[in-house]
């Protein structure tokens, strides 16, 4: 029996087409690279929350290890508010208790190839018992008066700032505070959201228009007793006075001794510390890179 070249479906042609291929995928092969490493940075990273920095060494090592056993490359570190009936172990933000906590926490995570960020700051949104009334944000408050021509203004250029509280601890009302906001005791079972006191608002700018579209800077003709030595020309004039007034905006569920104001818009010679004596993150034991800090702002409500 006579059997075809083409009995058994395979040619020449076919064989050669085959061999062809298999030398071109073997060339492309060779020319890709290896997978890279997996670094701590190409993992996923994890919120590190410290309630009421109430942290220690085990505790510390028993979350890394788990943390890293679990296939995550890292850490953000951001304390937070304590939990009610652990008052006593509370940490101080800052303080040189908290400041060999983070030591700790940074040494076990680079025996683990854990990287650490953290956030510049507790709670939400940055701020702290440092920001104070210079840099702590403001709001603007307006007033208008009526002259005609040939009239004084008979009333001062003056404005009182209404108060305003927002808490979601225990309840207070705004005359059992004192001013400043830090200096009040227990804030962490107040849980301080805004707070806006009372008070005589300095004159930011005040400016004079006329129905007949006459426009006269006046801010510099009010003076110290908010009194505006000034004679309006003929027409009738509005006034708008704008007034620095006080946000009010604390930082929310902050951890203990991170409480007090929110920043602004100006950071200008701002430091990260509590005080003299008191130790800051710019420590020459602890290295700002390792950290990553970074913020989070966010919009207020009020």
């Amino acid at each position: 029996m006579r059997v075809g070249r083409r009995a058994s479906g395979v040619t020449r042609r076919s064989v050669l087409a085959s061999l062809a291929a298999l030398l071109l995928a073997a060339t492309t092969l060779a020319g890709v690279p290896d997978w890279p490493p997996v670094t701590a940075e190409a993992r996923p990273w994890t919120r590190f929350w410290w309630m009421g920095s109430s942290v220690d060494a085990a505790g510390l090592h028993a979350a890394l290890e788990a943390y890293q056993q679990a296939g995550l490359g890292g850490v953000e570190i951001t304390p937070i508010y304590g939990v009610c009936g652990f008052e006593d172990r509370f940490v101080p933000y800052l303080s040189p208790q908290w400041m060999e906590r983070l030591e700790t926490a940074l040494a076990e995570a680079r025996r683990l190839g854990l990287g650490v960020d953290m956030a510049t700051g507790t709670g939400w949104p940055f701020g702290g018992p440092w920001a104070g009334t210079d840099n702590a944000c403001k709001t603007i408050a307006h007033e208008t008066y009526r002259v005609n021509g040939g009239e004084r203004l008979a009333e001062p250029v003056r404005l009182r700032q209404k108060p305003v509280l927002r808490a979601i601890g225990r309840a207070v009302t705004i005359d059992q505070l004192v001013e400043p906001v830090g200096a009040n005791p227990n804030l962490q079972a107040l849980a301080l959201d805004q707070v806006r006191y009372p008070r005589e608002l300095p004159l930011h700018v005040l400016m004079a228009f006329s129905d007949r579209g006459d426009v006269e800077d006046l801010t510099a003709r009010v003076d110290g007793d908010d009194r505006l030595d000034w004679t309006a020309p003929p027409g009738t004039w509005t006034l708008h006075a704008l007034f620095l007034g006080d946000h009010g905006k604390l930082v929310e569920r902050a951890a203990p001794g991170g409480e007090g104001n929110v920043i602004g818009g100006n950071l200008h010679g701002v430091r990260l510390t509590h005080g003299p004596g008191d130790a800051s993150l710019c420590v020459p034991r602890v290295r700002i890179a390792e950290l990553g800090l970074r913020d989070e702002c966010d919009v207020t409500e009020t």
